[in-house]
């Protein structure tokens, strides 16, 4: 059977595939140790693993979400699972700005912690709406809560999404900042 490339696995897996770093590293040393073993067409095979193995390691550094990403839109909230009422909320919020789970990629500040910094820049977002507060990156664009930055892409802050739903000072600065992000005269 011929070896197939992430493009061509895409089209026959109906769903996600997620490779740890932990198995990579143990089937590139068991990789290893075969091709140490004395073969005449060994360089040949050894340069044939090196891009599958870069090619792996990029696959696992790329930023996973949930969403389909059709609007650009990158939804961070801090924690590692979004519990049922607080997604409720997200998503009434997000219904009433014309957005659904199809328009955005939905990331935990868990998930994001792990990658490089630029793994927001590889997925290159359009906005970026961040719930809650963290050690990253991408917070020093972070002036105040509730206030849009422009630059290469527009930032919006709010406090955490557990912190939403019982404050009505805090749902009326998050609506009336999200009416100026997306353009919508209510």
């Amino acid at each position: 059977m011929a070896a197939l490339n992430l493009q061509e696995l895409s089209l026959i897996l109906d769903q996600d595939l997620i490779i740890h770093p932990d198995d990579i590293h143990q089937a590139l040393a068991t990789a290893r140790q075969h091709l140490d073993s004395p073969r005449p067409d060994s360089q040949q095979v050894l340069a044939a693993e090196v891009p599958v193995e870069e090619e792996y390691q990029a696959e696992v550094k790329k930023l996973r979400y949930e969403g389909n990403f059709e609007k650009g839109i990158l939804v961070v909230y801090q924690g590692g699972i979004l519990d049922s009422g607080h997604r409720e909320f997200l998503f009434k919020v997000l219904g009433a700005v014309g957005c659904s789970l199809k328009d955005i990629a939905l990331v935990s500040t868990r998930h994001l912690l792990e990658l490089p910094p630029e793994s927001i820049d590889q997925l290159s977002p359009s906005k970026c709406l961040v719930f809650g507060s963290f050690n990253h990156p991408v917070m020093k664009f972070k002036t105040t809560n509730y206030e849009i930055v422009s630059g290469e892409r527009e930032y919006f802050f709010a406090d955490a999404l557990e912190d939403l739903p019982d404050n009505v000072q805090l749902k009326r600065n998050l609506w009336n900042g999200l009416q100026v992000l997306f353009q919508i005269k209510k």
